[in-house]
Formats: structure tokens, C-alpha cells, sequence
């Protein structure tokens, strides 16, 4: 399995060195609109958040009282601080939380990171609390590539994916009594085509018309998306 030796450092040179969040294509932009429109949905009103591996923060738009960002990078922390937020320098795989605690936890696009996805797995389902949700999204079917490091001559993943998962690798994480909904999004011939700029300002429903049907014609698509009921 494919590891990062010292990922706690891995990630916050990475925060220091990169944005990751301004001057996206255009395309990009209209997409991430979309998708997290899409998370929105399913997010619904819960009173406090958990977002794992923050990053830009975008679970801020799910309405809430209180929000705890965590991430590995002060850096991050520091921009999504607010006065509804916590910052948590902590890692996915070690969270610093009571059990049953939290009622709304968010893992977005950071599984496929994870040296140990089923360990940090275990603990969003340690934390989070019963009648409590988790949303984790990931690439869909993701072919990792690799390439040569020239300083370290190491078989190195693009953009440090380390895994990746379908429906069922996904869901397998979590236990089999906890209800799971698993949805696909971002039909790869719609973002090709650079539609998402056509149809991010219009309902998302006229999006999911089209974009469930290509994914299913054609099983490409951009993301998985896994919510799991406690």
C-alpha cells in the first residue's frame, strides 16, 4: 500500500508552499460550485459541524452554531477562523474528541490522502454521536498515476492520491448496521464538455437531469459521495 512516510509534515509545507484556491480555471470553478452546492443538500441544519481536513472552508455555507475546522496547517487555520469556528490542529487519524460528540462530521477530499483511510474512518464513527451524519466525498473510480521524484527517486502519486474507491470500498469502512446512502456526481463528459459554467447558476436539479443520466451511460464521473447515518 502506498504511504507517505511523514505526511504531518507532507501537508504543512504543502499549505505554505501552495493555494490551492485562487485563480481556478473558470471550468474548475463553475464545477466546485455545482458539487458543493450538491454537498449543501445533504448537509441540512445541524446545530455544530466537524470538518476534517478544512482546507478551503467551505462547510461555513452549512448553516450552524458552531463549527470546528480541522486541519494539520496553522496556516489554513488561520484564514477559516471566525468567530462561529474553532480551529483544531489535529489529525484525521487521531481525533481529539470525545466519543459520540460531534453531530455533523465532513470529510471531503481527504480519504484518498490518508495513509490509513480505515482508521480515520474509525474515528469520524467513534465521534460522532447517535442520530448523527458523516459525509465523506472522494474522487469516483480515481486511476492513480504516478511519476519519478528526481531528488528522492521514489515512485510518487499525482497530487499525493493514495487510494482510491467505489461504492463498496468505500461504504465497506463503516459498519453494516449504520445507514448509508451513496451517491455519484460530476459526469466526467459534462465537465469535458465545460457545461459547468452553463448550468452553476441554474437549479441543481436541471444539473442531476443530465449528469445522472451520462454517469450512468458512461461511469465516468468526478466524485463519490458517501452519507452515513448513526
Amino acid at each position: 500500500m502506498n504511504r507517505c512516510e511523514n505526511y504531518i509534515e507532507h501537508y504543512r509545507t504543502d499549505a505554505e508552499e501552495f493555494d490551492y484556491f485562487t485563480n481556478q480555471d473558470p471550468t474548475d470553478k463553475a464545477y466546485e460550485k455545482l458539487f458543493r452546492k450538491f454537498l449543501l443538500t445533504l448537509a441540512g441544519t445541524p446545530h455544530t459541524v466537524l470538518d476534517i481536513g478544512s482546507g478551503s472552508g467551505w462547510t461555513s455555507f452549512i448553516p450552524h452554531h458552531k463549527i470546528l475546522f480541522v486541519d494539520l496547517s496553522n496556516k489554513n487555520l488561520r484564514v477559516l477562523k471566525s468567530d462561529a469556528s474553532i480551529p483544531v490542529l489535529a489529525d484525521a487519524h487521531a481525533l481529539p474528541f470525545k466519543d459520540e460528540s460531534q453531530e455533523f462530521v465532513v470529510a471531503s477530499e481527504i480519504i484518498e490522502h490518508l495513509n490509513d483511510p480505515g482508521t480515520a474512518a474509525r474515528e469520524i464513527w467513534r465521534v460522532l454521536k447517535p442520530g448523527g451524519r458523516a459525509l465523506v466525498s472522494t474522487p469516483y473510480k480515481e486511476r492513480l498515476r504516478y511519476t519519478l521524484c528526481i531528488h528522492c527517486n521514489k515512485v510518487t502519486p499525482w497530487n499525493a492520491h493514495l487510494h482510491s474507491f467505489d461504492n463498496e470500498s468505500l461504504s465497506s469502512f463503516f459498519p453494516e448496521g449504520s445507514r448509508k446512502s451513496v451517491y455519484v456526481f460530476g459526469s466526467k463528459v459534462l465537465v469535458l464538455a465545460r457545461t459547468p459554467k452553463l448550468f452553476r447558476n441554474l437549479p441543481l436539479w436541471l444539473w442531476r437531469v443530465f449528469d445522472r443520466t451520462l454517469i450512468r451511460l458512461t461511469d465516468k464521473a468526478q466524485h463519490l459521495v458517501l452519507l452515513i447515518e448513526k
